[in-house]
């Protein structure tokens, strides 16, 4: 900080000096040791500190106030695209569920074969096996049967 109240530099050892004069140089020590002990008092209470938060606060201000503002900017155009992007998915549902009331005997794709799952088919090589076959099982093999290396 520059000023203190207005008062600068300048005023201020203009201000000493004249207190100098005024006081004059008996009583000038203890009044000097006074003031220091008040000032030190001053600047160690829970009082000063409170101040110097709140003129902090206030020097900050300006600068907090834009970045509120433009937060608020920036959650309006947020509100802004997902209100577009709600009413896009809107428009693309009742585009997509419009032809399905319309003609119920539309045939609705099945990419995946979801429909198909549960159905079983025949493997598409090979004879289909028979019933004998699936009747008789083949006989065992024994140990004397298999090839000796």
């Amino acid at each position: 900080m520059d000023t203190l109240c207005g008062v600068g530099l300048p005023e201020l050892i203009i201000l000493a000096l004249l207190a100098f004069v005024v006081i004059g140089p008996e009583r000038s020590q203890d009044v000097a040791l006074q003031a220091g002990r008040f000032l030190k008092q001053l600047m160690t209470s829970s009082w000063w500190k409170d101040f110097t938060m709140i003129t902090r606060s206030i020097r900050d201000l300006p600068t907090t106030l834009v970045r509120m503002a433009e937060l608020e900017e920036a959650q309006a155009e947020l509100r802004r695209t997902v209100q577009e992007i709600e009413e896009g998915v809107q428009i693309d549902l009742t585009a997509e569920l419009r032809p399905l009331s319309t003609d119920p005997d539309r045939k609705i794709p099945d990419p995946w074969g979801i429909r198909s799952a549960g159905v079983s088919t025949p493997p598409a090589s090979g004879p289909a096996p028979s019933d004998d076959a699936a009747a008789s099982p083949s006989p065992p093999v024994e140990d004397d049967d298999l090839p000796v290396d």
